[in-house]
């Protein structure tokens, strides 16, 4: 009993919660994923880290994102072989996820001095739906890009409870690595963080000061600097300005009310538990949840940054990750008080179970059946047939991101497959429909209800024959 005892404190289950990502480690590629993971690889054959580079595109195929992301990455690949690149770059997300979790911890220490609270609230943020089974550990920049901002909200938070410009110079240069990261709306979520963290007077008379008006001119040059005197990519500043414009395009009104219908309990469902925990508090002793300034801040902070992501037409939850640290925030401060209804230890149990079965059993199972172990079979297949052709791809969807990513991967030593010059004589191209690329097609490649197609010019079409 004693030993029970011991396993159950706080630490012990944060630890638990961190070494429960583990597992996401070795998943197969999902989604988009391989677009990081090519990035890496190309800029690391080209020996060009100031942009990233896809199918031999500089600025990721068109997308402009910057390299950061990458930067942690490339060292971690050369470290354990680049053929485990996804590894390397899964590393970094779970890292950024459970970093994120002790800012948290951190920021909960600065409000209410209480280690508790801290404890339970990073282990809230590893234990949330979303984060334990979803965004959590894919190899996209969002974590990191949450991870940064939330930093740099935490920072302008307890600057303004200091009334020290040094952690608000650290808030702004956080805010710039999330710029390097990922986008630009780093600054609107600081942004709005700080006219919410306005609304106490004090603070807002802190944040309007002088001295910190020229530290936020300082901060606005560091991503106009790196723009112009960083990237290689020249177009960067467009394409990430784009990136944003292009989600405010309503593409059907009927879809529209759709999502601000949906959006809303999709995101609850993924905020659980600790949505759950606020709502329920929130309708049984609303005056209690809303007496508590800090609780009412950051709930405010996570609703006002929702916000233009639910009025906006197009964007999944990923977006918005840097919300759910500041839901775990008041859950955790409500949760531990002694007027509590909810046993918080056993509910982390509860969650830690859920999420051991899921990334041990139905994760696995789920790519070995459907879909995830079908992209490196389709890779393998490829190279045992095709590997001593001129290979091409043009295929920038999900399916052909990963198996190109496991091509690659594979055989690190040669070029990065590339987009098909407009006049090439031979060669194979990877292809997402038959009539993508001119040429013959030499076959569909399905596995497990997916497919790419294979098209070839000149010799190429008869060596694949033989």
């Amino acid at each position: 009993m004693k030993l029970l005892a011991r396993l159950n404190t706080f630490p012990i289950l944060f630890a638990l919660a961190a070494l429960s990502f583990i597992p996401t480690l070795f998943y197969f590629y999902v989604g988009e994923e391989g677009v990081f993971t090519l990035n890496s690889m190309e800029m690391w054959q080209r020996h060009e880290y100031l942009s990233t580079v896809l199918y031999g595109t500089s600025g990721a195929g068109g997308t402009g994102r910057p390299p950061l992301f990458n930067w942690l990455m490339i060292p971690i690949a050369n470290l354990i072989e680049w053929e485990n690149v996804l590894v390397a770059a899964r590393i970094v997300t779970v890292t950024a996820t459970v970093t994120t979790s002790l800012i948290i911890a951190w920021l909960a220490q600065q409000l209410w001095r209480d280690k508790t609270t801290s404890w339970v609230a990073s282990i809230l943020y590893l234990v949330t739906v979303d984060i334990m089974l979803d965004h959590g550990w894919q190899s996209y920049a969002d974590p990191l890009f949450a991870m940064f901002t939330v930093l740099a909200i935490s920072q302008a938070w307890v600057a303004c409870q200091r009334n020290s410009y040094p952690l608000l110079i650290f808030a702004l240069i956080a805010a710039f690595a999330a710029f390097l990261t990922k986008a630009f709306t780093v600054y609107l979520f600081l942004g709005i963080s700080m006219l919410v963290l306005m609304v106490d007077s004090n603070f807002r008379r802190f944040l309007l000061n002088p001295r910190a008006w020229v530290i936020y001119m300082l901060g606005a040059l560091l991503p106009f600097v790196w723009l112009q005197l960083g990237t290689h990519d020249a177009a960067q500043h467009a394409k990430m300005s784009n990136d944003m414009v292009e989600k405010l395009g309503i593409l059907n009104v009927g879809d529209y009310i759709k999502r601000l219908l949906v959006y809303p309990m999709e995101m609850f469902l993924r905020l659980m538990p600790s949505s759950f925990f606020i709502a329920y508090l929130w309708v049984r002793q609303r005056e209690n949840v809303w007496q508590y300034s800090a609780v009412r801040m950051s709930l405010l902070i996570a609703l006002a940054n929702f916000l233009p992501y639910l009025i906006a037409p197009q964007g999944g939850v990923r977006y918005v990750i840097p919300v759910f640290a500041f839901v775990a925030l008041a859950a955790a401060y409500l949760v531990v008080k002694k007027s509590s209804p909810f046993k918080i230890k056993k509910w982390i149990v509860v969650m830690l179970g859920i999420g051991l079965v899921a990334r041990v059993v139905i994760i696995p199972y789920y790519q070995m059946l459907i879909r995830g172990e079908n992209y490196a079979q389709m890779a393998s297949e490829i190279l045992i047939k095709y590997g001593h052709i001129p290979l091409y791809v043009s295929n920038v969807t999900a399916v052909g991101l990963s198996v190109v990513a496991y091509i690659d991967s594979m055989r690190i030593n040669h070029p990065a497959l590339t987009f098909p010059p407009v006049d090439f004589k031979e060669g194979i191209v990877i292809a997402h429909s038959a009539t993508e690329v001119p040429g013959t097609l030499l076959r569909e490649l399905r596995n497990h209800g997916v497919s790419i197609y294979l098209i070839c010019r000149g010799a190429a079409c008869e060596a694949a024959k033989n």
